[in-house]
């Protein structure tokens, strides 16, 4: 090694180029260190899980861990040096780092197999104490050592040696095969994610003692022998045969009674009497790749009221690490208001595959197993699903995305014919632009195959660029001159090959500097000449029009999910305002939310004087005042109407006494009363603290 120093840090979760050469770092230690999907890589960098060791700018080596929420510890799961640079302290740098940046929690964990020759050495010189014993989930069993690293923090107990309950799951013989008989075949890939090290200790896979050899029956006679020695190879947990018998027979009849599209072939009969057996078991959760067993069937089972079928779920091996996901943060799992309005926003749960077949796309030619193909692409690669859901539960929109360096990439994105679904389609891709921002991503790429005309459409009023069949929209999230924004476009715009922006001229007019911010939102062109106006607002209109201060009443969806909106203010003296213009909105005191603040900022769209009557006969749909509202709003009876969008709620309200210290370095106006201009620079520190 050259005399250049070793560098540790944490990896950007925006750096694609180095998350990928960490996987096909870790692939190349797969032996020992056992295998990781790059969406688990990706899923620690956005984490702060995820540690790389650099010479001369080259990644050679890393640390993949994970923060404990039960136990206020670090669980080491991959600590991998290249081989030409081992023994050479590299690894106790990641470590000493690691303990550094987490010196707070209890301690780190890490389990290793025992085969490895010198481990033990290794560990001890790392700063680790072997505290227990486990047993790897390989077909071999291999014992395997627990390993602490202490931080000296004073405590009562010697740390518990496992991460807590571990869950059994029942795997079926196509998963067998994928992981004993046929592994070295390219499909078996799609088993191996549960032999994740990640899992260690967190899952049992078994097979129940009866059940498994109908479904090896329909398996080839070459594979029937090595599929019932590899089940010899996990516990075989077995339960009343009496009662699984006649748990079969009530899924066979309940099963039958209510299957719509089709008969039960054997194939599935065989699949009930290993289901029946493993319940019985005490097992909840079985895992199998039948794609009618978890979509068309599995529906029916779980509704049966019987009590041993509680809490069962049929699932695909890729979803396992999503549902101890479920399992280990149920809160997260639970239903969130959209924005305020009667719908309801929630990550997928990984026994909701059946009812998301309302969205498979026919009209673009999409068929059931590409649908079913892309489901399953959807469940392995992305970090986030969601499901949106009517007052009535049923399923409306669904969304999955993942982040591939600065690319917010968008591999599912449907929406139901719904009566909203313009609407609802046009907001989801505003949250994801959201999205993108919030995880440092600079693009939103539509890469769903099947996009529908509805979202086609949305995308287009949304400001995204259609390019090579799939939407675009550039997220620069960066407040200064025009120089400064066009610089940050063209870095967008390399990252999925579109050629360089154009420079910005200084100077720039008010509407083409607004049709720009909007294409390029949250970007704030400061040198333009576009205008910015402080507005003020009650709390009891903005509560409804903005969604700030948040009430328990919750919102007109109209008003929540729509992204064009109008506030009502008096005709009189409204030269002042003038559109295109951005509104910084000024949240006026009262005594429910105390001192007044700045909330967030819009686009001023338009602006329209009439009568009372007139503007609420055209725009009462977009703003929350009643006619006798803006009757009250001013006394010449004529009213001004803002129109304007695209609104960023301030995750940090920008208090009046902190805008005094603002305004007293950049001036600005002293009052809020009625509309007032804005310095640039004032704007743009208000916006900057506003953003945190």
């Amino acid at each position: 090694m050259s005399s250049r120093p070793v560098i540790v840090e944490l990896v950007e979760p925006a750096d694609s180029s180095t998350i990928a050469q960490l996987v096909e770092l870790g692939d190349a230690s797969k032996d020992t260190l056992g295998m990781l999907t790059p969406a688990v890589y990706e899923d620690s960098a956005h984490a702060g899980c995820l540690l790389v060791a650099r010479h001369a700018g080259e990644p050679i080596g890393y640390a993949l861990f994970r923060k404990l929420r039960t136990r206020s510890e670090i669980s080491l799961t991959h600590l991998c040096v290249r081989a030409d640079h081992r023994h050479r302290g590299v690894a106790k740098m990641l470590v000493e780092d690691l303990s550094g940046r987490h010196h707070g929690r209890s301690g780190i964990r890490a389990k290793c197999r025992d085969d490895y020759p010198g481990i033990n050495r290794v560990w001890r010189s790392l700063g680790f104490d072997a505290i227990g014993s486990a047993t790897g989930r390989g077909a071999d069993k291999a014992p395997m050592t627990v390993w602490w690293r202490d931080h000296a923090h004073p405590n009562l107990f010697t740390p518990p040696v496992e991460e807590g309950p571990v869950l059994a799951v029942a795997i079926d013989a196509n998963v067998l095969l994928d992981l004993h008989v046929r592994p070295t075949r390219p499909e078996a890939s799609r088993s191996q994610v549960l032999l994740a090290p990640d899992l260690r200790g967190r899952l049992e896979m078994v097979v129940p003692a009866e059940g498994l050899e109908k479904d090896v029956a329909h398996c080839s006679t070459a594979d029937q022998n090595p599929l019932l020695a590899a089940a010899a190879l996990y516990p075989r947990p077995s339960g009343d045969p009496v009662r699984a018998q006649a748990l079969f027979a009530t899924l066979l009849a309940t099963v039958e009674e209510n299957l719509t599209r089709s008969s039960l072939t054997e194939q599935d009969r065989g699949d009930l009497w290993q289901l029946a057996h493993t319940v019985t078991a005490g097992v909840k959760v079985f895992v199998t790749w039948d794609y009618r067993l978890r979509t068309e069937i599995a529906p029916i089972v779980v509704a049966i009221p019987r009590e041993e079928l509680t809490g069962v779920r049929i699932i695909s091996p890729d979803s396992v690490v999503r549902y101890l996901d479920e399992l280990a943060h149920a809160a997260a799992y639970q239903p969130r208001s959209l924005e305020g309005s009667q719908f309801s926003t929630e990550l997928a749960r990984v026994d909701g595959e059946s009812e998301l077949q309302v969205f498979l796309n026919k009209g673009a030619g999409e068929t059931r197993r590409q649908f079913r193909e892309r489901l399953q692409y959807v469940s392995r690669v992305a970090q986030a699903r969601e499901t949106v859901r009517a007052s009535d539960t049923t399923p409306v929109a669904h969304y999955g995305f993942h982040c591939d360096g600065g690319v917010l990439r968008v591999e599912l994105l449907r929406v139901t014919d719904h009566p909203i679904a313009q609407t609802m389609t046009r907001r989801l891709l505003w949250l994801l632009r959201q999205q993108a921002r919030d995880r440092g991503a600079k693009v939103v790429e539509i890469a769903d195959p099947y996009v529908s005309d509805v979202v086609a459409r949305a995308a287009g009023h949304e400001a995204y660029q259609l390019l090579n069949d799939r939407w675009y929209a550039w997220v620069i999230d960066r407040c200064g001159s025009g120089p400064e924004i066009s610089a940050a476009i063209t870095d967008a715009h390399a990252l999925v090959g579109v050629p360089p922006a154009q420079l910005i001229k200084p100077r720039l007019p008010a509407v083409t500097a607004a049709e720009y911010e909007r294409t390029w939102w949250p970007a704030k062109i400061t040198d333009s000449a576009l205008p910015s106006f402080a507005v003020a607002i009650q709390p009891r209109w903005s509560a409804d029009l903005l969604g700030v201060p948040r009430t328990l009443t919750g919102r007109a969806t109209e008003l929540a999910l729509g992204r064009e909106q109008v506030y009502y203010r008096s005709g009189h003296n409204n030269s002042v305002l003038k559109a295109p213009a951005r509104i910084l909105w000024y949240m006026s005191h009262s005594p429910g939310t105390g001192p007044g603040s700045f909330i967030g900022t819009s686009l001023l769209d338009a602006t329209e004087v009439d009568t009372p009557e007139n503007l609420h006969r055209v725009l009462a749909h977009y703003g929350v005042f009643r006619l006798e509202h803006i009757r009250d709003a001013t006394s010449l009876s004529v009213a001004q109407a803002l129109r304007f969008s695209d609104t960023e709620i301030f995750r940090h309200p920008v208090s009046f006494r902190e805008y005094g210290t603002i305004r007293a370095a950049l001036g600005g106006p002293k009052s809020m009363q009625s509309p007032c201009n804005v310095p640039p620079a004032t704007f743009a520190e208000v916006y900057a603290r506003g953003r945190g």
